[in-house]
């Protein structure tokens, strides 16, 4: 049988709640002093610290190449072996088209060139007649002295300047001929450097459409940017871009770690800090890691990847770790989780962030007895803040 409890007990309940509106513990906790540590998370990717990089060659005249054929994953070649082939279909039909263009150009270069040799001789023969012309008028006058009359002989002086002008004319030919041929030789000469330089470029790029292995290792495939498409893997049909990273002879005996963080994670992080990386293959066997290096420069995840997501425009610093050892499992592109510790202060006034509140750009605190109390903050880790000013060891204040 259901019994409803009385409206009167239920307000007399409700009462005795709100008698103490102060009965429920306050929490609170002592200003301490010690080490500020910063302790985070990150996500990586494994490099071989010594590598023979293979890149997708330079061609001129070609934005990409599409992979016909690469080696396996793991092959022992030597140096000098074919270890990638590219597609070449579309190069070896740009060279046949060259040549031709070549042998058409030159056929008209030996056409041009015959025919001013032809004109040369005819320009040649009218100067020789045009002499013969003079020799002859000139004998006219001479042998006309004595033996015509005096109008004939002025038709004969008269005729000499002719020829001798025909002549002039004749040679000044012969002379503008020979700029002419020279002008119209250099003309088809340069047609014919120009193709031949098209048609050595294009066997320059056929002879590149074929990769070998620049010394003795083992073969493999990183996972890298293909076609500005990050996260992809070297294989038959892909599309690549001058200088992708294609494939690697990697030194396994020595590993870097790669990291991607916030300016403002970056900021607490510095050269010599230590850190466990715990390898995604192998997650079983932490190994330990330094920092070694840390970019200046930031960038973009949508920078970096080629993306654009709303996450992708917060800059990241990129911080390279040193690993200590290595596993005959791990492999250049693996990823690895990355715990690390940063000790930003051996000796520090430390006060839990859940303590801080924030007032007009500055932070202040409840005491213990209810008082509040700016101070000043210093660097903050996810946990803890340090305290420049304000308060002293063992003050006690509340938690939030």
């Amino acid at each position: 049988m259901n019994r409803r409890m009385p409206i009167w007990c239920i307000l007399l309940m409700l009462s005795a709640c709100s008698e103490d509106p102060t009965a429920a513990e306050t929490l609170t906790t002592k200003v301490t002093r010690g080490q500020l540590v910063f302790h985070a998370s990150y996500f990586g990717d494994l490099r071989a610290r010594n590598s023979e990089r293979i890149l997708a060659p330079e061609l001129k005249g070609m934005r990409n190449v599409t992979i016909q054929s690469v080696v396996a994953d793991g092959t022992v070649v030597k140096k000098g072996d074919v270890v990638l082939r590219f597609e070449k279909a579309s190069v070896l039909d740009d060279k046949r088209s060259k040549e031709s263009e070549l042998q058409i150009a030159q056929a008209e270069m030996r056409r041009v060139s015959e025919g001013l040799t032809k004109e040369r001789i005819d320009l040649d023969l009218e100067v020789k007649r045009n002499l013969l012309r003079v020799e002859r008028a000139q004998l006219d006058v001479v042998e006309g002295v004595e033996f015509v009359s005096k109008v004939q002989l002025e038709q004969a002086k008269l005729a000499v300047q002719t020829t001798q002008l025909e002549l002039q004319l004749a040679k000044k030919a012969q002379t503008n001929f020979v700029k002419k041929r020279a002008a119209a030789l250099e003309v088809q000469h340069l047609r014919v450097q120009a193709i031949a330089e098209k048609l050595e470029r294009v066997e320059s790029n056929l002879e590149k459409l074929v990769l070998t292995a620049p010394a003795d290792g083992v073969v493999y495939g990183p996972i890298t940017r293909l076609n500005w498409n990050r996260g992809q893997k070297v294989a038959p049909g892909k599309v690549a871009q001058a200088n992708d990273v294609l494939l690697e002879l990697p030194d396994l005996s020595a590993f870097d770690v790669d990291i991607y963080v916030r300016q403002r994670d970056a900021a607490l992080l510095s050269e010599g800090d230590t850190a466990m990386v715990y390898p995604t293959i192998r997650p079983d066997v932490p190994m330990k890691a330094k920092v070694i290096k840390k970019d200046t420069f930031s960038m973009t995840r949508n920078e970096r990847l080629n993306t654009k997501t709303a996450a992708g425009n917060l800059r990241e610093l990129k911080i390279t770790f040193a690993l200590d050892g290595t596993h005959e499992d791990l492999r250049p592109g693996g990823s690895v989780r990355v715990d690390v510790s940063s000790r930003l202060s051996d000796d520090a006034l430390l006060i839990p962030l859940a303590a801080l509140r924030p007032t007009d750009g500055s932070y202040h605190v409840v005491l213990a007895d209810g008082r509040e109390q700016t101070i000043k903050v210093g660097r903050s880790t996810t946990s803890h803040a340090e305290v420049l000013e304000g308060l002293t060891e063992d003050d006690e204040v509340r938690l939030e």
